[in-house]
């Protein structure tokens, strides 16, 4: 059984208002987004940070990407924007405001053409959303919750957490769970639109089943 982490019990619903909830985390997003954007640089929003604006909203320590059709940011162009890489953590680059770092942590790379891996399947079937004024890809919540499952699968010590944070999720999305947030929508998906092996999808549905489901 998966239990909800402490201080959870009164859990806020999702932010439809598309706002980062950690103090500085805005001012840094819209930074590094009028960028990318500028420059032609393609991202989708992932962990914690998609988990704040869609499923629970709560403070995160850094902003999570997925990077889109390149291996890493330029260091000239992410300098000129504000932003300074981090010594001996790759990928992740921090910008100050008012004297306070925050992060923000290229989690993965994605195709936007080849689905050679769960986080390319994921951004090209993403939607968009909204946040901090600026229209952003997300993962769907059915493809969160996968990606969530992988982490889990990947990584012991973090498993717990990762499937509270699916527990999160399936609770948040309750005219979801009959669809495609439903065992079956979910093992389905994974055959034929993630075309896992059938070894690894039986691996990914056994961690789901232990996620309690939501009463209702």
């Amino acid at each position: 059984m998966v239990l909800h982490r402490a201080g959870t019990a009164t859990r806020q619903p999702p932010q439809l208002r598309g706002r980062l909830s950690t103090v500085g985390h805005g001012t840094v997003f819209r930074a590094f987004a009028r960028a990318a954007k500028r420059s032609g640089i393609h991202f989708m929003l992932i962990g914690g940070t998609f988990r704040d604006v869609a499923v629970r909203a709560g403070s995160t320590r850094d902003i999570d990407i997925v990077l889109v059709d390149q291996d890493g940011l330029d260091r000239a162009w992410m300098s000129e924007v504000g932003f300074l890489p981090v010594q001996g953590i790759p990928h992740t680059w921090r910008y100050f405001v008012r004297g306070r770092p925050i992060d923000i942590e290229v989690t993965a790379v994605a195709s936007s053409r080849d689905p050679r891996d769960p986080f390319s399947v994921a951004y090209q079937q993403a939607d968009s959303m909204i946040i901090e004024g600026r229209r952003v890809a997300v993962p769907r919540i059915e493809d969160y919750v996968i990606l969530k499952l992988c982490a889990a699968a990947a990584d012991r010590r973090r498993r717990a957490r990762d499937l509270a944070d699916v527990q999160d999720a399936l609770e948040a999305y309750p005219n979801l769970l009959k669809r495609s947030l439903s065992l079956a929508a979910i093992e389905a998906r994974l055959r034929e639109v993630y075309a896992l092996p059938a070894k690894r999808l039986k691996e990914l549905i056994a961690l789901l089943k232990r996620v309690p489901r939501p009463r209702g």
